[in-house]
């Protein structure tokens, strides 16, 4: 019996500064960033990437911070940033507005 493929862990940097939040997904890296949408919700964001997949960065259960939503709405934008797993650098950043 073969094992199946497990996806790789992406660690998603959410804002900058002390706001910065962190979301982990269970989705392959590649393809992921830039996102093609985002749509912003109350708690979190749906985010869909290159390949067509979308997920959920935040929860009712954890929400995003206030600070991080504000960020996505301003004149600046979020920056998304996808994390190496093993020595946190950034991997691939993107900046989107809400």
């Amino acid at each position: 019996m073969t094992k199946p493929d497990s996806p790789e862990i992406a660690i998603v940097r959410l804002g900058e500064g002390d706001q910065a939040q962190f979301a982990i997904g269970a989705l392959p890296r590649a393809g992921r960033l830039p996102f093609s949408k985002v749509e912003v919700h109350a708690t979190h964001l749906t985010v869909t990437g290159q390949d067509g997949i979308a997920e959920k960065l935040g929860s009712e259960v954890e929400p995003l911070s206030p600070e991080v939503i504000e960020q996505l709405l301003s004149d600046k934008g979020l920056v998304f940033a996808e994390l190496d797993e093993n020595t946190g650098a950034p991997v691939a950043t993107d900046r989107m507005k809400g």
